[in-house]
């Protein structure tokens, strides 16, 4: 069966969210893809409401394995690949009901090795949506809309952009030709995916459109923070070799070297408490390996960066190391405070003077019209 779009769809125990997830590719206004169910050693009731689906849809397949993980099963898929282009979702996420049909319109007039659209947040906890420059694209130039790019006109937000797999289209032939996969049994593998098709790709697209939905929920692998959490320095020293072989460490060297302190935070911050030492061990002994030590100023880095970042040399254990990361927030907001603090207190002097003034000029005025 030829197909224009193939849906690679991970399932591992989320009988409570896959009916809305797969409802939302039964509706697709565009009709002409498969769904390539890979469930991944479920224990749960999801292989049976996949079974349903299924049995009444013939565009949906089933691959059922012993649990290999998130990246495990999106490999499985990849290899099952029938369409032309393919399209990643995860199974307690959701597609806008016209996603397929925009995307391939779209790519049919780019002919894209990857296509990038936008999506947001739902936290399940509110029952809200939101949005950040990370999911609305907001970083990438509209005047990149109108036509391909790749990486190296993009350089100057080369780590700002989304390394989520699940908000790109990518073309089977771009894919098969890397022989590109998922980091197997990894931790995030999104990032080290990403970096490494995107600086192969030589026509990159944005579709401006919102077309998914990201559920955030609390037992998912993002924030866990368990011993897994520990792949970051692989990932991250797998990404620089990348950068590397792309022959463009030394133009991105600053920027990169503030990416290795988000992602070293954002990390750190969900992890388990009896994990910190061993976190924080990592971090030194990595620290002359990613460079660190080369960071020469703080241009356009968050002062919640910079604490971090100077915290990991001066920090003998996590508590310390949190005292630390704390005590450089606070100084940078007392400092920056106190000279808002001094502005706000110069300006309110200057209003006093311009009030003072006119007072003054409306005195002389009622004299000299009473003469």
């Amino acid at each position: 069966m030829s197909v224009k779009i193939s849906v690679v769809l991970p399932v591992y125990n989320v009988a409570n969210y896959l009916r809305k997830c797969l409802d939302s590719l039964v509706n697709q206004t565009f009709k002409d893809f498969e769904v390539i169910c890979v469930n991944d050693g479920s224990t749960d009731l999801s292989l049976g409401i996949l079974e349903g689906y299924a049995l009444t849809d013939s565009r949906f397949r089933i691959i059922s394995q012993e649990n290999q993980g998130l990246s495990g099963a999106r490999n499985s898929g990849i290899k099952e690949v029938q369409g032309d282009y393919i399209l990643f979702v995860d199974s307690d996420d959701w597609l806008e009901e016209n996603a397929l049909e925009l995307l391939y319109d779209h790519v049919k007039g780019f002919d894209s090795d990857i296509t990038m659209f936008k999506f947001k947040f739902y936290n399940e906890d509110s029952g809200e949506f939101s949005e950040s420059s990370f999911t609305n694209l907001d970083v990438i130039d509209p005047s990149f809309y109108t036509g391909n790019f790749n990486y190296y006109d993009v350089l100057d937000i080369l780590f700002k952009i989304s390394h989520a797999p699940f908000n790109k289209l990518y073309k089977t032939s771009f894919i098969n030709d890397l022989d590109a996969q998922f980091l197997h049994g990894s931790y995030y593998e999104d990032l080290e995916f990403f970096y490494k098709v995107f600086l192969k790709a030589k026509k990159v697209s944005v579709l401006p459109e919102y077309l998914y939905s990201y559920r955030i929920r609390e037992q998912s692998i993002s924030t866990s923070g368990d011993e897994g959490s520990f792949d970051i320095f692989n990932i991250l020293e797998s990404t620089k070799n990348n950068l590397i072989d792309s022959d463009i460490y030394d133009k991105v060297k600053k920027d990169w070297l503030l990416f290795i302190i988000v992602n070293l935070k954002y990390v750190y911050l969900r992890l388990q408490i009896e994990l910190k030492n061993k976190f924080l061990d990592s971090m030194k002994q990595h620290y002359d390996d990613f460079e660190l030590g080369d960071v020469d100023n703080f241009d356009g880095w968050h002062y919640e960066d910079q604490s971090f970042y100077k915290a990991i040399s001066v920090s003998n254990n996590y508590e310390i190391f949190d005292l630390n990361y704390e005590k450089g927030n606070y100084e940078f907001l007392a400092k920056h405070f106190e000279t808002l603090s001094n502005e706000l207190r110069a300006e309110n002097e200057s209003l006093k003077q311009q009030l003072n003034n006119k007072d003054s000029s409306e005195g002389i005025f009622k004299r000299f019209v009473k003469l």
